[in-house]
């Protein structure tokens, strides 16, 4: 007979942390929300110092709080964002040696269903006005260099347009990772840039008819290719692996 595996006991800190920890992510404390002084947690708690503080650490090592020492000194509230997320993930993807490809090829799965998503939303029409009125404020910008970021941004609002919050956690992680490759390549400049470019808006524009005429599977596969394709230019000789990109 297998012998039962130990069960391991949490420390005080970790349950400290924990208690504090759910308060933040349930919204019962907020941005930038000073926590009360060491003094009153340790009595509410009915800990020491030490143990206070090494809750703080695992808090501060989450992105939870950050802590300020001196007089004014304190421990502040930092509410959960995707920035953190995509940080981290990047991390884990640079020691498993992931290459940039990967991370392109990965975003094309993830991310293009977020067009056939919004084109099957009740309020496609006006989801498909916003991402058009969008493309026309942006649209002198297409000769200069800030048109890249600019894409960018309208990628977001189409994932944000679907109110998936786990689709947009993942294509943010994806994205700051695709951010870090279009900005190498955008280091030097290429004879095709302002016709990529154009390219690149006119499929927008596409996009966003397809979303306003309710055509889900069109919208879906038209991103799809637009994805792939702009994954193979910016996978080039530098920087094929998500390391070469962040540090």
């Amino acid at each position: 007979m297998t012998p039962p595996s130990r069960i391991r006991v949490p420390k005080t800190a970790e349950l400290v942390a924990s208690n504090i920890r759910n308060r933040i992510v349930r919204g019962e404390l907020q941005m930038d929300e000073a926590l009360p002084p060491e003094t009153a947690l340790m009595e509410d708690f009915n800990i020491s110092r030490p143990t206070l503080r090494e809750a703080f650490r695992i808090l501060e090592s989450e992105g939870l709080i950050t802590v300020r020492r001196g007089a004014r000194g304190g421990a502040r509230v930092q509410v959960p964002d995707a920035g953190v997320a995509a940080r981290y993930a990047g991390l884990v993807l640079q020691s498993r040696g992931a290459t940039v490809a990967d991370v392109l090829n990965a975003r094309v799965t993830v991310e293009a269903p977020a067009a056939g998503i919004v084109a099957r939303r009740r309020d496609h029409v006006s989801c498909a006005r916003k991402l058009r009125s969008w493309l026309n404020e942006t649209a002198t910008d297409l000769d200069t260099p800030a048109f890249t970021a600019n894409f960018h941004e309208f990628n977001r609002m189409l994932v944000a347009l679907t109110e998936n919050e786990t689709l947009i956690l993942f294509t943010t992680m994806l994205e700051s990772i695709g951010d870090a490759a279009t900005a190498i390549y955008t280091r030097i400049p290429h004879p095709d840039d302002t016709k990529l470019a154009h390219k690149a808006n006119r499929t927008r524009v596409l996009l966003a008819d397809l979303i306003e005429q309710g055509d889900a599977n069109a919208a879906e596969d038209l991103w799809r290719r637009h994805l792939t394709d702009a994954g193979q230019i910016l996978v080039t000789d530098r920087g094929t692996r998500v390391i070469d990109l962040i540090t």
